[in-house]
C-alpha cells in the first residue's frame, strides 16, 4: 500500500511540473514584434494607470487594462491587462471617478505593489498581424 501511494504522489508531482509554462524572456522594447503573439512571455517595465484603466470581462476575466511603460510618465510600450480582485497578481476594483493614489496592484505574494517601482510581468502575448494592436494577459507580477 505504502509503495502505491508513494508510486501515486510521484506520478502526480511529475505531472504538475510538466505543465508548468515556461515563459521566454524578452525585452519590453521587442515583446511587441508579431512572432511574438501567443507566446508566453516575461518582461520588465513600470505599470503606469494614470492616463486611463479600462476593466472589462470581455476575454472571460474581469481584466483591467493598464500601460506598461520603460520609465514613469514614459510612453507606453504594451498594454497589461491584470485580472480584477484582491488576491496575487490582481488590481483592486477602482472606485468612480479614481485618482492614481486609489490604484492598488498585489504582485505574486499578494503584496502590494509601488507604482514607481520596477516590476518583473509574465503572460501571454497578444499582437495584431500589423502590430497596432498589443497586450499582455498578465498571470504574475513581480517585484
Amino acid at each position: 500500500m505504502i509503495k502505491v501511494l508513494v508510486f501515486a504522489f510521484l506520478a502526480l508531482s511529475i505531472f504538475l511540473t510538466g505543465c508548468k509554462k515556461e515563459a521566454v524572456a524578452i525585452d519590453a522594447s521587442k515583446v511587441c514584434a508579431v512572432e511574438n503573439e501567443k507566446k508566453y512571455v516575461v518582461t520588465s517595465g513600470y505599470l503606469d494607470g494614470s492616463k486611463s484603466v479600462y476593466c472589462s470581462n470581455t476575454g472571460g476575466r474581469m481584466d483591467c487594462g493598464l500601460d506598461l511603460v520603460g520609465s514613469p510618465g514614459g510612453k507606453r510600450i504594451f498594454g497589461a491587462d491584470i485580472e480584477e480582485g484582491t488576491g496575487a497578481n490582481q488590481i483592486e476594483k477602482l472606485p468612480s471617478g479614481y485618482k492614481d493614489e486609489d490604484i492598488k496592484i498585489h504582485d505574486n505574494s499578494g503584496g502590494l505593489i509601488n507604482m514607481s517601482n520596477k516590476v518583473t510581468v509574465t503572460g501571454q502575448m497578444s499582437i495584431a498581424p500589423d502590430g497596432s494592436v498589443c497586450f499582455m494577459e498578465v498571470d504574475k507580477i513581480e517585484k
